[in-house]
């Protein structure tokens, strides 16, 4: 396959991103300048079709609006029905990394290849339900794997992290050692400061933080203290 822009994880060193989707959506440009002030690695940006999963999430053309805000790059969360075809507007938006999902990728390497020929890095998210024992075939294909801990656009039911994918998190760390990769292992969804540590400890080499940043008034402390937890 052909390579992607690289954003790869610093061995040793976790990278905590901000899932842009829990900022105020009345003043985005704003809120993506003071959390990349706060000292955040990425961009986490949930781009959702409504079918996949019950929520609709930002379309293309508000990435692309936001792109030439800041260097720092934009993982993208793509939980869509054929997801194949949002790939050259995301390309366009200025997308970094984009994680199929592995529900409705039945040809992922397939689908893979045509991310990097757009330019990205490829990635597979796994759902909360999905049976990890099929991760393994994924890994080779792609630059990072995200793990959800929580029911994607469930509301109220599933908005807590679920404790259940820190062992989730620990079978694909061993997964990734036992075939000598460097795919950078994610961890999203319901996330606290607390959790993060957990997910951290677990084996994750990076954390895109939504609701529980957010809603911190000392953002940069609140980071520094996290990284501080996790050296």
């Amino acid at each position: 396959m052909p390579p992607g822009p690289s954003s790869s994880p610093v061995p040793g060193k976790v990278r905590i991103g901000a899932a842009l989707f829990n900022a105020d959506h009345t003043r985005l440009g704003d809120e993506l300048r003071r959390t990349e002030a706060a000292g955040i690695d990425f961009f986490h940006l949930d781009v959702f079709d409504g079918y996949a999963v019950p929520d609709q999430a930002f379309p293309a053309r508000t990435l692309k609006a936001l792109r030439p805000l800041t260097a720092l790059p934009f993982e993208v969360h793509l939980s869509a029905r054929e997801p194949e075809r949002f790939l050259p507007a995301l390309a366009d938006a200025g997308a970094d990394l984009v994680f199929l999902p592995a529900e409705h990728t039945p040809l992922l390497y397939e689908t893979a290849y045509r991310v990097r020929e757009l330019g990205m890095r490829a990635g597979v998210c796994l759902a909360l339900g999905t049976h990890l024992e099929g991760l393994g075939a994924a890994l080779p294909l792609v630059d990072a794997a995200l793990l959800l801990g929580r029911v994607t656009g469930e509301g109220s039911r599933g908005r807590d992290f679920n404790r259940i994918v820190l062992e989730r998190i620990r079978g694909a760390r061993a997964m990734i050692d036992r075939l000598g990769l460097a795919v950078d292992l994610q961890a999203a969804g319901g996330l606290e400061l607390e959790s993060c540590v957990e997910a951290y400890l677990a084996g994750a080499t990076s954390l895109p933080i939504g609701a529980a940043l957010y809603r911190e008034p000392d953002m940069r402390g609140t980071i520094d203290r996290l990284r501080e937890r996790m050296r």
